[in-house]
């Protein structure tokens, strides 16, 4: 009985304290710091087994990625075997990889050990601008302990896809670097690589030289677009800054082959194509999905509504559809959301304005839809909050646009481009959301009108068939716009959206699963690479 007693006891011991920690719940939800009771409290939470909470917890750490903390989170969920944990190891991990630039310079960066960074840098979804960068983030974690690190350079450097890197820029930096020079493996390794640049027919040979250091990395995401009259897929790589066509609609159906005006997002290794126009005069409230792992077409849930020239984004895992046309000729303002775990669309608030041929984005949580037309076209601009199930309208632009490109970039919301009812634009303007003001912003190189906008590698992109194929590019860091590609095409309406996520492509390829990249119909040889983009032409 008296060991009962002391079982008991020690037993309300701990559903005491941890009730404490679960108590802690709310102001964990607000606040996370890099102490472990965060940790703490989901280990606790596992332990009773609370799978809501248990996700809500990770929902928050997931929230609260950021440079500064993404490596300890990937090196504290990678030593547990928990299956929420097993979530949050690849989330940052994946954040890692992403940001890599910016997580190289952190502090926690110089804490990895040897074969984590190893494998951090072998990835072939790296997201980095040029391999300079991968090769200085090496040196920089060596010499931050260089007695014990010295010898970890025959490990990581040939991670770098020294192939890609200036001919020059090895010699001065890297073939001379005292490190290298001082390990026989990796000057060797440097020396190969730079008589293969010489003579690139070595990499055909059986030289023993390692293709992989050649190979291009996969880029973080492709934009897909939509070829409204041709029924045409084109992918296009930011990298090379080049189209690829992947191929015609496949496998449509009669109907599905005379639709015009539609729209087209991505949504879970999916993409939509929402609304739209049959036979020019009959607008639809049928939605298609094709899934990009399976190549194959299904047709969802219709809209409660029929729209053509619907503004679509997504939110929250859900698909937002507002305004377009009617069945009468008359337009919208009506909005409903689509969610996609029970194939289902209901109305959500109406807005302000009916709106046609407006353009929309998500930022802070909250959707902002940007001009179109009513009976003129329209300046005003609103947000919907699905908190609240609400619409706010906001100042107005400065310019009326109908026709034009919306996207959140850098915290603000862009409107470029479009029509004002006389003329074709390519006037820009943000939005600051804190101060509720607009701001004009460089004009684009050309005017744009049935175009379409997407941000991608933290540069916007804008994309027309209208007159030729233009590609436009907006930067940030130099407040410009420049053209990055110009070619002869035929007219076109075009749809666009950035598709990332995919499976890895080494491991569809061991399955020898049809894949996406597939239908990029090159002739790089190494699939698992995404191509070695050197090829052997003496």
């Amino acid at each position: 009985w008296l060991n009962f007693l002391k079982c008991f006891h020690l037993h309300m011991i701990f559903i005491v304290r941890t009730f404490h920690k679960l108590l802690g719940l709310s102001d964990f939800t607000y606040s996370i710091s890099d102490n472990s009771n965060n940790f703490d409290l989901m280990m606790e939470v596992h332990q009773f087994n609370v799978k809501s909470l248990e996700q809500t917890c990770f929902d928050v750490i997931k929230d609260h990625l950021c440079q500064e903390n993404c490596i300890g989170l990937w090196q504290f969920a990678n030593a547990y075997y928990i299956p929420i944990l097993f979530q949050l190891k690849n989330e940052a991990f994946h954040f890692i990889c992403e940001n890599f630039e910016e997580v190289s310079l952190c502090e926690e960066f110089l804490q990895l050990k040897e074969q984590e960074l190893a494998e951090i840098l072998d990835q072939d979804d790296l997201t980095v601008t040029q391999e300079i960068t991968v090769y200085q983030s090496i040196l920089r974690w060596i010499n931050h302990m260089p007695e014990e690190r010295q010898g970890a350079i025959s490990t990581l450097l040939p991670k770098v896809r020294l192939g890609l890197m200036d001919k020059s820029y090895i010699t001065d930096n890297v073939l001379n670097n005292d490190v290298v020079k001082t390990n026989p493996e990796s000057h060797l390794l440097v020396s190969d690589t730079l008589k293969v640049m010489s003579q690139p027919s070595l990499l055909c040979s059986e030289s023993g030289i390692n293709n992989a250091l050649f190979c291009r990395r996969l880029p973080n995401a492709v934009l897909l677009m939509f070829r409204i009259y041709s029924k045409t897929i084109e992918a296009f790589d930011y990298r090379t800054n080049s189209w690829i066509t992947v191929h015609t609609h496949p496998s449509l159906e009669d109907t599905m082959a005379h639709l015009l005006f539609y729209s087209t997002v991505f949504l879970g290794r999916c993409f939509y194509i929402v609304g739209g126009v049959l036979r020019w005069t009959d607008p639809s409230n049928r939605v298609w999905r094709f899934n990009l792992v399976t190549h194959t077409w299904q047709e969802m849930s219709p809209m409660q509504e029929s729209r053509s020239f619907v503004s679509v984004t997504v939110l929250k895992g859900c698909i937002y559809a507002m305004g377009g046309y009617r069945d009468d000729g008359t337009s919208l303002r009506t909005a409903e959301r689509y969610q996609p775990d029970i194939n289902q669309w209901t109305f959500i608030a109406s807005m302000n304005e009916e709106r046609i041929r407006a353009s929309c984005t998500t930022l802070n949580n909250k959707i902002y839809i940007c001009g179109g037309r009513s009976n003129r076209v329209l300046n005003t601009a609103e947000y919907y909050n699905p908190d609240t199930n609400q619409w706010t309208l906001i100042t107005p632009m400065g310019t009326p646009r109908c026709d034009l490109g919306v996207v959140a970039y850098m915290g603000h919301i862009f409107a470029v481009g479009g029509r004002d009812g006389f003329r074709d634009l390519r006037s820009a303007e943000a939005y600051d959301p804190v101060t509720n003001t607009w701001y004009d912003v460089p004009e684009m190189v050309h005017r744009h009108r049935y175009f379409d906008i997407a941000v991608m590698n933290k540069q916007i992109f804008v994309v027309s068939c209208r007159t030729g194929k233009i590609v436009e590019c907006y930067d940030y860091t130099t407040n410009t716009w420049s053209v990055v590609f110009s070619g002869m095409d035929q007219n076109d309406w075009v749809k666009c959206c950035v598709i990332s996520g995919l499976p890895n492509m080494a491991e569809r390829q061991k399955q020898n699963d049809q894949t996406f990249v597939q239908h990029y119909n090159v002739k790089y040889s190494n699939m698992s690479q995404f191509k070695c983009h050197l090829t052997c032409e003496t």
